[in-house]
């Protein structure tokens, strides 16, 4: 599935999710054994981590581009939560403690062309002139996602070997202990790894009982897809020191 479509349905899933109201009444109940409500203070210091990952994710020249007018609810859901009178914030349990479960620990920004202003008196488009205009907008729809984890980045394991990168049309790898960036789809989705990897799945599965602590961000998945030059573009802005800023213990 393209992941334009995969991002599409997880907005809506996750807003539905949200507008559910048995599981506001009861936030738990349908989640799982392992969830429990996150405490005031768990809260708080999870929306500001939030808003300032938000305020160090790139963003497109202004001039040109404009947000695709996605509500909170899509592109920061545990702001939007939080915001919800009567939500009760919840938080699973992982290895390393309890810790929001996607879509809650996600961000997803969308970025259109601006358009153009229509001319005065000017005669209306024909009907494939406005289907290759909206081609053009979507081919030029720009999206940028970050994913806040509990855990080590889960990458692949083949042959009794660590492989970091499976595409094998990934191009300009950078890796190191605690950093891994790729392109692929010729340069069109660029993703950045901030922390630590691991191919060990049971590093990353949720466990069956709650914890009392509260779970460091143990890694950080940033994606950005859109046409070519304006992922390159996007990448140059990206301060990795700031991202890297951001692992470590939330509740300080």
């Amino acid at each position: 599935m393209d992941k334009r479509m995969v991002g599409a349905l997880f907005l809506v899933c996750g807003a539905l999710a949200m507008s559910n109201p048995v599981s506001a009444q009861n936030p738990c109940k349908e989640i799982g054994s392992d969830c429990r409500v996150m405490t005031p203070a768990e809260v708080q210091a999870f929306e500001q981590l939030v808003l300032a990952v938000k305020a160090a994710l790139p963003v497109p020249d202004v001039t040109r581009y404009e947000p695709d007018g996605a509500i909170e609810a899509s592109t920061m859901p545990f702001v939007a939560d939080t915001n919800t009178p009567g939500a009760v914030p919840t938080c699973r349990a992982w290895p390393a403690g309890s810790f929001p479960e996607s879509p809650q620990n996600t961000l997803l920004f969308g970025y259109v062309l601006k358009a153009k202003p229509a001319k005065a008196g000017g005669q209306q488009k024909d009907p494939l002139a406005a289907v290759q205009e909206m081609m053009a907008e979507f081919e030029n729809r720009i999206q940028v996602a970050a994913s806040l984890l509990p855990h080590p980045f889960l990458v692949g394991y083949e042959n009794g070997k660590i492989v970091d990168v499976s595409d094998p049309d990934a191009t300009n790898i950078e890796k190191s202990e605690e950093f891994l960036s790729w392109e692929s789809n010729e340069g069109t989705d660029l993703h950045m790894i901030f922390g630590p990897r691991t191919a060990e799945e049971e590093d990353t599965l949720i466990r069956e009982k709650p914890t009392q602590a509260f779970a460091p961000v143990r890694s950080i998945e940033l994606g950005i897809t859109g046409p070519k030059a304006e992922v390159a573009a996007l990448k140059r802005k990206i301060d990795r020191k700031v991202f890297e800023s951001f692992l470590g213990p939330v509740v300080k």
